[in-house]
């Protein structure tokens, strides 16, 4: 359903006029990507209308406007490279909780680990949970569709869609909500809610700013574990059993399974925790399942009868989690990695190196032999600095590649290319959780036909006549 704002478009406020301070500006030109933006104004409205009337404003001078969130972006979606940049960081309307229809709205610049929290206090649950939870904004999550590691279970972002606000290039505010009919077989099934439309659009077709999601029933209990194998083959094959022991309805039902290799664990030994990680281990799965109160025992005893099978010697080493502390212990251990590659990344770019991401995912029966041949690949280009890491359980493991130079840079674009290509073949995808953004748009002819892209083209001129909205993202 489309409507209308209430609220009539206004003129903003003097304290949210258009920034020019080269100072200012400079907080605005990175973000967790390697590239590096150069805005000419930046906008930080605190309304919708706001919002609105700066992007009429846009299209009346021609200035290009490109979306931003937290800037936690690896894609470099929100980075402006010319024109403003409009930060989405003081859209904070606050929490509007539905228990009735298990529904909650709130504005696109609220932290995403913010609102969860707050959510839990009042006993609700929303599942999406990005590696930048503590970091990235609501409006951000939904502008790249991102997920994170309990996507194995529950799903991206747009699952859990009700409903998005936003403000368009014509001026207006507007409300897009899902259909609450089971059946529906009205027109264009893509085009039935229009919901799905922005979401992943990423900044392209308009400027989300509030968000209406779909709520769980926080979850009684739940484990997490760190169970440790000798190879990287080897954790794929528990993960492969507990996806089959899942599909059979079985006592073993998680809600993620995330692999780290022998680099990972190589990081994770440097953190300052009281996790032990057995020496020699060459791979280690991390996952987690909900349980009603007091089934703890149940619930182990059916993991480890797999990871006796798989794990071997290792069995012995896993690593269990069961009250708060030792899950967040855990769960920090596990977001320690990307943070130190990042900073790894972060100390080659003056000799011209970089840390260099994948995010393609296959579908999980091609993910052992496409992680064999990748890593032949990477062999064969002389790159040796390789971390593995993220969501196996979808078929979705994140390469990250050390680059230490020029020279190395380009050999590994070219694995990736090679790596993002195959994927589509084997009916994958470029990106699974991240978006497209700047850093990835070359790709985007192997995912998207002539056709798809003419297609999705065409519902930016619509939105964006003068396509001035996020100029270079998505498109090739």
């Amino acid at each position: 359903m489309v409507g209308e704002s209430p609220d009539p478009v206004q003129s903003p406020n003097k304290d949210h006029l258009l920034v020019t301070d080269p100072e200012v500006l400079a907080g605005y030109c990175r973000d967790a990507s390697p590239l590096i933006g150069s805005p000419e104004g930046l906008l930080r409205p605190d309304s919708a209308q706001e919002v609105a009337f700066w992007l009429r404003e846009a299209v009346a001078r021609g200035v290009p406007v490109t979306p931003c969130g937290l800037r936690s972006s690896t894609t470099g979606s929100g980075l402006a490279s010319s024109g403003w940049a409009l930060s989405c960081e003081r859209l904070q309307s606050p929490l509007e909780l539905d228990s009735e229809r298990s529904i909650a709205t709130v504005g696109a610049g609220v932290v995403l680990r913010d609102f969860k929290d707050e959510l839990e206090s009042h006993g609700w649950f929303y599942p999406p949970d990005p590696t930048s939870e503590r970091e990235c904004s609501m409006g951000g999550t939904v502008a790249c569709d991102a997920s994170g590691a309990r996507s194995y279970r529950y799903g991206p972002t747009h699952r859990w869609l009700r409903g998005l606000e936003v403000a368009l290039m014509d001026g207006s505010v507007r409300w897009f909500r899902r259909r609450l009919v089971e059946k529906d077989a009205s027109g264009y099934a893509c085009l039935r809610d229009l919901v799905d439309l922005f979401c992943g659009s990423e900044g392209t077709l308009g400027v989300i700013t509030r968000v209406e999601v779909d709520l769980l029933p926080k979850p009684e209990a739940f484990l997490g574990a760190l169970a440790f194998f000798d190879s990287v083959a080897s954790a794929l094959h528990f993960v492969g059993q507990a996806r089959q022991e899942q599909r059979r309805g079985t006592s073993i039902q998680p809600r993620c399974l995330e692999l780290l290799d022998a680099t990972c664990l190589e990081i994770m030994r440097q953190q300052d925790s009281g996790v032990i990680i057995p020496n020699g281990a060459g791979a280690a799965i991390f996952f987690e399942e909900e349980h009603l109160a007091g089934e703890e025992d149940r619930v182990l005893a059916a993991w480890w009868s797999l990871l006796e099978s798989f794990a071997g010697s290792y069995a012995a080493d896993t690593v269990v989690a069961t009250d708060r502390a030792r899950k967040e212990e855990l769960r920090s251990l596990r977001h320690a990695v990307p943070a130190h590659l990042n900073e790894e990344g972060a100390r080659f770019m003056e000799h011209g190196g970089k840390k260099l991401s994948t995010d393609w995912a296959v579908p999980f029966e091609h993910l052992a032999r496409f992680m064999v041949d990748a890593d032949g690949w990477l062999e064969e280009a002389g790159i040796h600095r390789v971390a593995r890491f993220g969501h196996v359980g979808n078929g979705h493991p994140h390469y990250n590649l050390m680059l230490k130079d020029g020279a190395e840079v380009e050999r590994g674009e070219r694995v990736v290319r090679r790596m993002c290509e195959r994927a589509c073949e084997l009916g994958g995808t470029i990106s699974a959780e991240h978006g497209v953004g700047k850093v990835k748009r070359a790709y985007a002819r192997y995912r998207f036909s002539e056709l798809e892209l003419a297609a999705m083209q065409a519902l930016k001129k619509l939105l964006d006549p003068a396509e001035l909205l996020a100029p270079g993202n998505l498109f090739p």
